[in-house]
């Protein structure tokens, strides 16, 4: 089965063909990145993260033809109640169209960078960054470094994927095939 990822992100395609592995166990899985274009910012917010992963989803979509499956994957933050999280969204469509959203739980956004975001009048990848960079940490791997490498950025990847490929995969006795 040929699954076509709208990124590039070697981060993103290993953890996809890892999920997808581990669900299409008796299939050989090939998953292609694109340069897919999320055309929303680096840090997207709110509604901005699913926008991300559908358009992701559809340029993807447009520019490889032939596959089974297409994936939009995107990571952004989002206020609820009061707090910043970070979570992924995941959108999968079928070759002929059919859709499936899923996403993750989402991991509070330290304070700490949030207050550097607001002394340094910057955007969280770019304070992120920067971060990451004075104290040593993972790059790309906000997660990892919001926790001390005890959860990685993976986990909310993987955990949107799941939630989007439950719905194609799930057998007739699932409330999805009613």
């Amino acid at each position: 089965m040929k699954f076509v990822l709208g990124s590039t992100s070697e981060r993103k395609i290993i953890i996809t063909q890892k999920i997808l592995s581990e669900y299409f166990k008796d299939c050989e899985i090939i998953v292609e990145g694109c340069a897919a274009v999320s055309g929303v910012p680096d840090t997207p917010w709110d509604d901005q993260t699913w926008i991300g992963a559908k358009n992701r989803v559809l340029d993807a979509r447009n520019q490889i033809i032939g596959a089974d499956y297409y994936l939009g994957l995107e990571s952004g933050l989002v206020e609820r109640y009061g707090h910043i999280y970070e979570e992924a969204w995941c959108i999968i469509t079928t070759a002929d169209g059919k859709e499936f959203s899923g996403y993750s739980s989402g991991l509070k956004v330290p304070d700490y960078v949030l207050h550097k975001m607001d002394k340094l009048h910057m955007e969280h990848s770019e304070v992120m960054t920067i971060l990451e960079k004075e104290h040593g940490k993972l790059p790309n791997d906000t997660w990892g470094s919001y926790s001390g490498g005890i959860l990685l950025r993976e986990v909310s990847l993987g955990e949107a994927i799941r939630n989007a490929l439950i719905q194609i995969i799930s057998p007739e006795n699932s409330f999805y095939n009613k």
